[in-house]
């Protein structure tokens, strides 16, 4: 359901390097696009079609007119129904049925299809029933993103009752992760909490294996010249886990930056500058075209994040492009102690030590470029794990040693290397 161009935001930005990976591996391969309400974005067709050829970017419709009606109407009795519960506080209200957003016509399209596939990947557990359309011999794999079992909890907690996207029960999601032969968890974290919850609800002797391949970088060159001082990049997408975590920056750690370094600039790229306060010693990039060119003008990334789940995709950015990153304990899960050479991490709420790594930072250009190169070292070796892990989910073949600090290797074969393309 996300179209990879325009690649605006992190989902879309990992299925676009997901793709280039599969292709760099060797494989032929089709991507087949459903228009939900879920994901809003518009895919760029022509750059689809460049990208895949016109007979590997396919299409699904929405059916005829009496089963779009229908889907309609559904949608609209279950929002209302549960706009009943949560007026009465009721915790079920915030759930979404695993297969709800999933139209019927599409299992029909895939099932009739003229071509048949090794191996297919379904992006999210509640587009999982599309696995249900493709024979048993073909090799079926569910690409998670997040976990999304009671996902709504921590929005809750802190006040939000929207902004979680979709929340699923345990035993929901367990069934959409048991149609795949294979998950994939975008960090060892989720890939542990998949296997604790498929073993404590609705135990079942089919399991799918668990695998981590986390996202991919884009990787160039490193950036060669870390001469603009007294200034940092946040980049991130208008997500509520963003909002609350660049609030608190903004209210906590720049005063205590600026108040040593007046001319301070914290330049922000991505949508986030839709939601971000026009403030002083705060300049909004929006939507940047060419992320190196926003490194250039500001060689030292921040990640504040203190909400959300998954990876950072920004860190990664950061890595891809030889820039040194501040992030706090929760903007570095999923990343590993062995790839954090070009970073500084403080501790979530310790603004004080933010703002001093900052200001150390951005007055210290030789710093910045030393840990920037060992940032992007960090991504290379990061790649050649992904490819590899990749390569092992498509193929179901066994794969030798991948604990921490080990890169996993074919037995019989090296992987290519990863392509440089951003």
């Amino acid at each position: 359901m996300t179209p990879i161009f325009p690649a605006k935001a992190g989902h879309s930005v990992r299925i676009l390097q997901l793709c280039r990976a599969i292709k760099a591996l060797g494989h032929e391969l089709t991507f087949i696009h459903v228009a939900s309400k879920l994901d809003t974005q518009k895919p760029d067709i022509a750059s689809h079609v460049a990208f895949f050829g016109e007979r590997h970017f396919l299409h699904l419709d929405n059916g005829p007119r009496q089963a779009r009606f229908a889907f309609w109407l559904r949608g609209k009795l279950r929002r209302r129904w549960r706009k009943i519960l949560r007026g009465f506080g009721h915790d079920h209200s915030h759930y979404s049925g695993l297969d709800e957003n999933w139209r019927n016509p599409w299992s029909h399209q895939l099932r009739a299809m003229d071509r048949r596939f090794d191996t297919v990947v379904v992006e999210y557990a509640f587009n999982s029933r599309a696995l249900d359309a493709f024979p048993a011999s073909t090799r079926k794999l569910l690409d998670t993103h997040d976990a999304f079992a009671d996902r709504h909890r921590p929005f809750v907690a802190r006040g939000f009752r929207k902004g979680y996207w979709v929340s699923l029960t345990p035993q929901d999601e367990n069934q959409g992760l048991r149609r795949a032969d294979a998950v994939i968890a975008i960090q060892a974290q989720e890939a542990e909490h998949f296997r604790e919850q498929l073993a404590q609800y609705e135990v079942s002797e089919r399991n799918p294996e668990i695998a981590v391949v986390s996202h991919y970088i884009g990787l160039d060159q490193p950036l060669p010249d870390h001469g603009v001082d007294h200034a940092a990049l946040y980049l991130g997408t208008n997500m509520l886990s963003n909002q609350i975590s660049l609030r608190q920056f903004l209210e906590h750690v720049l005063p205590r930056v600026v108040s040593s370094i007046p001319d301070f600039r914290l330049r922000l790229a991505g949508s986030i500058c839709n939601w971000a306060p026009d403030i002083p010693n705060v300049e909004k990039l929006g939507f940047v075209d060419d992320l190196r060119a926003a490194f250039a003008r500001s060689p030292l990334s921040v990640n504040p994040t203190i909400a959300g789940t998954g990876i950072n995709i920004k860190l990664l950015d950061a890595m891809g492009a030889g820039v040194p990153t501040i992030s706090t304990v929760t903007g570095v899960r999923g990343l590993g102690g062995e790839f954090n050479n070009g970073l500084l991490v403080v501790a979530d709420h310790d603004h004080a030590a933010f703002a001093d790594h900052i200001i150390r930072l951005s007055k210290d250009a030789g710093l910045r470029r030393s840990l920037g190169l060992a940032a992007f070292a960090d991504a290379q070796r990061w790649n050649e794990r992904q490819l590899a892990a990749l390569d092992h989910c498509l193929r179901g073949d066994a794969l030798t040693d991948t604990a921490p600090g080990h890169v996993a290797r074919w037995r019989d074969r090296t992987p290519p290397p990863f392509p440089t393309a951003t």
